[in-house]
C-alpha cells in the first residue's frame, strides 16, 4: 500500500479511519459502482488488524467499517472488539441494514462495541426498495433493522442516494424514515463509476431536480430533522448553504484492500474546480468543487459563484 496519505497531515488526533475491508456484498443494487471482479478484493482479518494497528499509533481512536457489506464478515465482532479494547471511542459501521433485522445480530453488534450506525436508505415504498436493492421484502427487513436499533438506544444515520428514480420521493423518504425515528439524513448524489460508469442516466442534473433537494431541506426544517447535502456545491444551491457539509469538515484516512487516501482525494469525491469557481469566496475555503463524473456529463454551466 502507498503511504503517500500518511504525509498529508500533521497530527491524526481528529482523524477517522475508513476500514473498507472488502467488496463482498448480500445484495446488488441497480446503481452499486462495486464490479463482480472488485467483489473479489477483500482484507484478511490478518490484514485488517494491521491497518488498525498501524492507525492507532498514529494516534488515531475514531474507526469506521464499511465495505463491500461489512456486516457479512464473520470477523466484524472480532475487529470492533480489537478497537474497543484499544481505545477507539468512536465506532462506526455503514451498512444496507439488513443484517440488524436479526434482533440477536443487532444485539451482539451493539455489544460488541459499536456506538455509530449509518444505513444506506433506498426508498419508502416496498416497490421502490426492492427494484433498487434487488431483494424482495427488502424494505420491511431495513424497518425491522432500523427499529432493532433504535430499540437498542442506537439510532441510525440513514444515508440517503440521489439518483433518477429516487430525487422526486425524497421528502417522502424522509417523511417516512422519520416516522420511525430517524433524524439524520445525509443526501448523496450517486456516482458514475466503475459498475455504474455507463449508467449515466441515473445521475440527474441538480438544477433540474434541485427544488425537490430544497423541499427535503425545509421537511428537515419542519420536522426538527438534520438533512444535509455531501457532494453538490454551495453555489448550486444557493439559499440552503446552511443544508451544505462539504467533505473536508470529515477527516476521513480511507484504507481499501491496496491502498490509503483521504475521503477527499477520492476520485468519487468533489475536488475539481473550472476557471468559473476563480474569484470565488469559497474558493480555497470549504468548498471541494465537483466531482469529475458530474463534470464530465453536465459540465460547469450549474456553478454561480460568490463573488466578492
Amino acid at each position: 500500500m502507498s503511504d503517500t496519505a500518511t504525509m498529508n497531515v500533521s497530527t491524526y488526533d481528529d482523524v477517522m479511519v475508513d476500514m473498507i475491508l472488502g467488496y463482498e456484498c448480500n445484495v446488488k443494487c441497480d446503481y452499486c459502482s462495486v464490479s463482480d471482479e472488485m467483489r473479489t478484493h477483500n482484507m484478511s482479518t490478518v490484514e485488517a488488524l494491521a491497518e488498525l494497528s498501524r492507525a492507532r499509533s498514529l494516534g488515531i481512536r475514531q474507526v469506521a467499517f464499511g465495505g463491500g457489506e461489512p456486516t457479512i464478515r464473520r470477523d466484524l465482532f472480532a475487529l470492533v472488539r480489537w478497537c474497543k479494547e484499544r481505545g477507539f471511542y468512536d465506532i462506526k459501521v455503514s451498512s444496507n441494514g439488513l443484517m440488524y433485522s436479526y434482533p440477536a445480530y443487532a444485539k451482539e453488534i451493539v455489544e460488541a462495541g459499536v456506538n455509530r450506525f449509518h444505513i444506506s436508505a433506498m426508498a419508502h415504498t416496498p416497490q421502490l426498495y426492492e427494484t433498487i436493492m434487488g431483494l424482495k421484502g427488502s424494505l420491511d427487513l431495513v424497518v425491522k433493522g432500523v427499529d432493532n436499533l433504535i430499540a437498542l438506544g442506537h439510532v441510525p444515520t440513514l444515508d440517503l442516494i440521489i439518483k433518477n428514480d429516487t430525487w422526486q420521493h425524497l421528502p417522502d423518504i424522509i417523511r417516512f424514515w422519520a416516522g420511525r425515528g430517524v433524524h439524520t439524513f445525509p443526501l448523496w448524489l450517486v456516482s458514475l463509476s466503475d459498475r455504474n460508469a455507463m449508467n449515466v442516466e441515473s445521475l440527474p442534473k441538480v438544477s433540474s431536480i434541485k427544488h425537490k433537494l430544497f423541499e427535503a431541506f425545509e421537511v428537515g426544517r419542519e420536522l426538527g430533522l438534520t438533512v444535509y447535502s455531501r457532494h453538490i456545491p454551495r453555489c448550486i444551491l444557493k439559499g440552503y448553504e446552511a443544508n451544505v457539509r462539504d467533505l473536508t469538515q470529515d477527516r476521513v484516512l480511507v484504507v481499501t484492500p491496496g491502498s490509503r487516501f483521504f475521503l477527499w482525494e477520492s476520485a468519487i469525491s468533489p475536488n475539481t474546480f473550472t476557471e468559473k469557481c476563480e474569484g470565488c469566496l469559497y474558493r480555497y475555503g470549504e468548498c471541494q468543487g465537483l466531482r469529475r463524473d458530474y463534470l464530465a456529463r453536465f459540465g460547469d454551466d450549474e456553478l454561480d459563484p460568490y463573488l466578492p
